[in-house]
């Protein structure tokens, strides 16, 4: 079972990045999912089409990993958005509500270790976890449409068999 802190942010962020390989080839992709526990173990739910290449991957090499986190962007804000003034300069207000907390929400990344099992729709599980992941409140409802809803879409679970959560002073606590 996950510590707290991983399952919080893997209960409150929107999108993971999955990584596959076959072939000693990686691919990552960027993900919509839906995180779930039951007896004690933790599963990740996700949904792609059939012709991609991580459900190719998936289907020769089970074995992923996934990268969650809270950070709120990556890039530098360089005082060009759109928020900022014409001269360039910000609003004061908009800076401290901004800035607020901001050291709590880009704090820390978990690395998802785990074993993907595509469920087919005959198996009496699919419906189940088809479910779950269909009333994600995450998931918006054009995401829904495109990557759940949609015919072509397979259904994968991912098993979490560890983790690392790696904090911003590059402390590294594994699971």
């Amino acid at each position: 079972m996950l510590p707290e802190s991983a399952t919080k942010l893997l209960k409150s962020t929107r999108f993971l990045h999955l990584a596959t390989s076959y072939q000693d080839v990686p691919h990552v992709s960027l993900m919509n999912y839906t995180f779930y526990q039951d007896n004690g173990d933790d599963y990740v739910i996700i949904t792609t089409p059939a012709n991609t290449t991580k459900y190719h991957n998936i289907k020769h090499n089970h074995r992923v990993s996934m990268l969650v986190h809270d950070w709120i962007s990556a890039k530098p804000d360089d005082g060009n958005s759109s928020s900022g003034t014409s001269t360039g300069r910000r609003n004061s207000l908009y800076d401290l509500i901004t800035n607020l907390n901001k050291t709590q929400l880009s704090s820390v990344s978990v690395m998802v270790d785990g074993e993907a099992e595509i469920v087919p729709e005959s198996d009496g599980r699919h419906k189940f976890y088809h479910s779950l992941h269909m009333n994600n409140q995450n998931i918006d409802t054009q995401q829904l449409d495109n990557y759940v809803k949609a015919d072509t879409t397979e259904l994968i679970v991912v098993k979490v068999t560890g983790c690392k959560i790696t904090d911003t002073d590059n402390n590294v606590v594994e699971y």
